[in-house]
This record gives structure tokens, C-alpha cells and sequence, in this order.
């Protein structure tokens, strides 16, 4: 690997770094709506396939601490995975003590990355020793009954919700619903006629991928709700006519290291969302950081250990799932890799093809461990020291509907190039059906671990016909 090569990562490191530090800030965005549009640009720049992981790796790591920025100095979320930050920085706002928890959040990543990374190779060891011990192919074994694990997935997810009974009965409605779109031509095997409508015209040459479905369910929400607009009753409700004030608040005190039950929490915490890191890490994170402030009494105290449990969580969930996948399973097992990560393991230029590894886990290591430290240090270091000027320069400067119209227009390109107008038609229906079963009650786990799903609950169809 010569230093041209390794130039190349760094460069690339940085300057996604520098993107998602103020993408992630913008209110609204969501890791898979954001990271495989800019993923598949790297991949129409042909660039080297080490190049486009650290720039990968630097995006996502990134994308999650940036997005607690806002959350934490305005209260607003930057995406989904900093939803569960907003009722904790409102506590250490009334406390005075935004920047102080700030610093915890930063940390707390910090911790979360540390201990997803030994946790991932720890279960890559585990792996090699048993497969070396015993003779077994786990990787062949485990794969047949990845639509059970995933469905295991989505039962587990549907009793963490508040509708417990709603999101259980959506799994198979909508997993089946998903994985018919995506294989129109099982549709033949059900009903032999149905070609012969122009309903089953339009759909047959509906050839989609899943990245697009991906894409859909995470802007389902922000579909339904600009739908929605459509009523004019809701039209009035949502009508506003003034700015939106936003204040940010700002305080000095130092970040004290005497806090070891932070630090220890947020380290277990983190340890193990990355064991369960075939789960939904939306799901994983409100989980896991709940039942770690179980026992707090304390409204501050609740609030620090929570704040340093959510950002913890988010980083270690997303990481351990790409890196399990990548070096323990060679294919994609996690919402991690399923969903944002998607574009590294479907394209044949890339990493895996034919379930091979084309590059050697040495090879490997090195552009992860480049995309990282520099997403890492560089987000926090930027977070800490200028989290509250560019939250103020991003809120007043930049649109969030310029940001929002950008993405529906790459899912919209994505869906046509697949398969024309129809592909748009379908992404549309899918959106908004996601987007009435989150506002039910059905979280982005339970939808994405049904999604996963899907093809089992069609296989399942298809042997009964």
C-alpha cells in the first residue's frame, strides 16, 4: 500500500468529516438518508475501494457525534438517533449546564467507539477460534437463518415501544408488503394472471434494490407529514408565519473526571449494544439507555449519565455492526450494514462479492482505522470547542429545506434509475406507509427488522401457494 494511496484516504477522511460535521447539525437528516447518497457519489468518482471505506467510516462515525449538537445546545434533534437526547439536554439547560453535558456526550462517544471496536474483534476471535476448533463454516450456517434472527429482531424491538401490540401486528403486513416490491416477479407465482393488468405491467418492471426502501422508510415520517398538508384542517395547524426563535444556551464549567459511574456505564452500556448488534441501534439506544438510569433519583445525575449513554450507544451500535459484518460474517447481518452501510457490501468493486473477501483484513484495517480517528477526533475536538458557533451558524444560514429537498431528489433519481416512473410510485407508497405506522406507535426498528425480514415471510407465502 504505498503513501499516495493512503494520502488519498486521509484526504477523503477529512473532507467527509468536514461535511457531515455540519450536515449532522442540520435538523431533520437521518444516517441512511445521508450516508448512501454521498457513499454512491465516492462510487460514480471510481475511486479506490480502501478510499471510499475510510471516507465511509469518517461519515458515519461523524454523522453520529454531529448530530447531538443541536440536541444538546438547542434541544432540537439533528437526527434520529438524537431524539433521545432532547428531554435530558432540557434538564441541563434549565441547570445551566449545556456545555458541561456537551462535554459528557462528546465523551461518551469517545467511550462507545473504544468499546464497540474491542467488542467487535473480540466476537471476530471468538469466531476464528470456534470455526478453527470445530471445522464449521459459521458464516454458511448463520446466514440460512438470518430472516429468523431478524424476525427474532423485530418481536424483540415491538415489546421495547410503547405500542407493543400495534408494532408486533405490523411485522408481517409490512415485511411482506416490502419484499413483494422488491421481487414483483414472486407476484407470478401467486396469481400467473397478473401480468396480464396493466397494475402488473407497471409493477413487473419494477426491478428495486433495497437501498431506496431504505431511504423511504427513514424519510416516511417527513413523507406522511407533508401529505398530511394536503388536509386542509391539518394545513392550518402546521401553518406558521414568524421565524422560529431558537435560543442557545452556553456555560463554562469544566468537565471533571471524577464521574467514574458515567464512565462505567456508558462503557458497559456500549459493550454490549455492540453484542447486540443485529438489533436496531434506534432501538438498541433507547433500550439500553433507559434501563442504565434506572436506578437514578437525581434529575442532574440522570441527565449527565444519560447524555453520555445515548451518545455512547449511538457510535458503538453503528460501528460494531459494519465491523461484524464486514470481518466476522462477510455479508451484511446488522441494520448497521443493512442500512447505511448497504452500498459497500452490494457493490462488486468493493468488499464482498460472491461472499469473498477481495481485500485481505490487513488491507482492511488500515483505511477503518484512518476514516475513525480522523471522523473522531475531529468531530469531537470540533464539537467541543465550536459545537455552539456552528450550530448557530448552520440554524441561521443554512435551510433545512434545501437539505430536505436534496434528499428527496437522490431517492427520487435512485428509485427512476432502478425502474422509471414505477420505482418512484412504489418508493412514494412505501414512505407513506412507513410514515402512519411511525406516527401509530412503530418505531424505525421494528420497521427496518421487518424489512430485513421480508424475504422469509414471501418464502414462507410462496411454499403455501
Amino acid at each position: 500500500m504505498d503513501f499516495s494511496l493512503i494520502l488519498q484516504m486521509i484526504l477523503v477522511a477529512l473532507l467527509m468529516t468536514t461535511i457531515y460535521l455540519v450536515i449532522g447539525i442540520i435538523p431533520g437528516t437521518d444516517e441512511t438518508a445521508v450516508l448512501v447518497p454521498m457513499t454512491l457519489i465516492l462510487l460514480a468518482l471510481n475511486l479506490n475501494p480502501l478510499v471510499i471505506i475510510a471516507g465511509f467510516f469518517a461519515s458515519f462515525i461523524t454523522m453520529n457525534i454531529a448530530d447531538s449538537l443541536p440536541a444538546a445546545i438547542t434541544s432540537i434533534p439533528g437526527g434520529v438517533m438524537a431524539t433521545a437526547l432532547v428531554p435530558h439536554s432540557q434538564v441541563l439547560k434549565k441547570k445551566g449546564l449545556t456545555t458541561y453535558g456537551l462535554r459528557w456526550m462528546m465523551f461518551g462517544s469517545l467511550i462507545g467507539l473504544i468499546s464497540s471496536i474491542v467488542v467487535s474483534f473480540a466476537v471476530w476471535g471468538i469466531f476464528r477460534f470456534i470455526s478453527a476448533q470445530t471445522g464449521l463454516n459459521l458464516n454458511n450456517f448463520i446466514q440460512q437463518y438470518t430472516g429468523y434472527i431478524f424476525l427474532a429482531g423485530a418481536i424483540f424491538m415491538s415489546f421495547t415501544g410503547k405500542k407493543k401490540v400495534v408494532a408486533l401486528l405490523s411485522i408481517i403486513p409490512f415485511g411482506l408488503l416490502t419484499a413483494l416490491l422488491r421481487n414483483p416477479a414472486s407476484l407470478t407465482q401467486i396469481n400467473p394472471h397478473v401480468l396480464n393488468s396493466l397494475f402488473g405491467e407497471l409493477l413487473f418492471r419494477s426491478q428495486l434494490s433495497m437501498t431506496p426502501f431504505f431511504l423511504s422508510i427513514t424519510t416516511g415520517p417527513l413523507l406522511f407529514g407533508l401529505f398530511s398538508l394536503l388536509v386542509p384542517s391539518v394545513f392550518k395547524t402546521q401553518k406558521v408565519d414568524e421565524k422560529m426563535t431558537v435560543l442557545l444556551s452556553n456555560d463554562n464549567r469544566k468537565l471533571e473526571h471524577s464521574h467514574k459511574k458515567i464512565v462505567r456505564k456508558t462503557a458497559i452500556t456500549s459493550a454490549l449494544g455492540s453484542l447486540l448488534f443485529f438489533l436496531s441501534p434506534v432501538g438498541v439506544t433507547v433500550m439500553l439507555s433507559e434501563f442504565s438510569v434506572r436506578d437514578e433519583t437525581d434529575e442532574l445525575e440522570k441527565a449527565l449519565v444519560s447524555s453520555a449513554v445515548i451518545d455512547g450507544l449511538a457510535s458503538a451500535s453503528y460501528l460494531s455492526g459494519i465491523l461484524i459484518s464486514l470481518f466476522v460474517f462477510a455479508f451484511p447481518i446488522s441494520p448497521a450494514a443493512l442500512g447505511p452501510g448497504k452500498v459497500i457490501f452490494d457493490d462488486p468493486g468493493l468488499f464482498i462479492k460472491d461472499a469473498n473477501l477481495l481485500f485481505s483484513s490487513g488491507q482492511l484495517l488500515v483505511p477503518i482505522t484512518i476514516g475513525v480517528i480522523i471522523g473522531a477526533a475531529l468531530s469531537i475536538t470540533v464539537g467541543l470547542t465550536l459545537g455552539r458557533k456552528m450550530t448557530k451558524f448552520v440554524f441561521k444560514y443554512i435551510s433545512q429545506e434545501t437539505v430536505l429537498i436534496f434528499l428527496f431528489s437522490v431517492i427520487a433519481m435512485l428509485s427512476f434509475a432502478e425502474a422509471g416512473f414505477s420505482g418512484v410510485l412504489i418508493i412514494v407508497a412505501v414512505g407513506l406507509v412507513s410514515g402512519f405506522l411511525n406516527k401509530k406507535g412503530v418505531g424505525y426498528g421494528v420497521q427496518f427488522m421487518s424489512l430485513y425480514a421480508g424475504n422469509l415471510f414471501l418464502s414462507v407465502l410462496l411454499s403455501l401457494m
